[in-house]
């Protein structure tokens, strides 16, 4: 019991980390580049885990490519109710989910430019994911670990069928 509390309040401990954290870094880009602007320098802007978070929320009202990632947040948080619920099977395959739709989602990006609230002319395009983006990534790949590791050493005659 006592393993389990340390490791979910470790694994929640990333992802709160990761949300006060700068998570990427984009360029600011022209929306269209044929349009001669007379702006030279977009320039760069940095987003925290907190903004990712609320922007994914939007993006996926608005039906943009690279908030699919966003999905993995409720992914994340099945995972951790599975795991205290001691349900290592369906927390395992919920962690491995979040892994993969964060991650892709947010690959994503890189080849799918996002609106620029602040200016219609440009557009945000990724340019690097920063340590708040992998800490976020380690607290579902953290519940995956230890849940695969749980449902290997559970005696056979001891796992429910489920």
């Amino acid at each position: 019991m006592k393993y389990r509390i340390v490791v979910l309040g470790f694994s929640l401990l990333l992802y709160g980390m990761a949300l006060s954290l700068p998570c990427l870094l984009f360029n600011i880009v022209p929306r269209d580049p044929l349009v001669v602007n007379h702006l030279k320098d977009y320039g760069i802007y940095e987003m925290k885990g907190i903004e990712v978070t609320a922007w994914g929320i939007l993006g996926l009202l608005f039906l943009q490519i690279p908030a699919i990632g966003w999905l993995a947040n409720p992914a994340y948080w099945l995972s951790c109710i599975l795991f205290a619920r001691q349900k290592y099977k369906f927390s395992a395959i919920t962690s491995l989910t979040a892994i993969a739709v964060g991650y892709g989602g947010t690959l994503s990006a890189f080849w799918f430019k996002l609106p620029n609230g602040s200016n219609p002319d440009s557009a945000l395009a990724l340019k690097k994911l920063l340590v708040g983006f992998w800490i976020w990534l380690d607290a579902p790949v953290l519940l995956a670990l230890i849940s695969l590791f749980l449902l290997m050493k559970m005696p056979r005659h001891l796992k429910k069928p489920t």
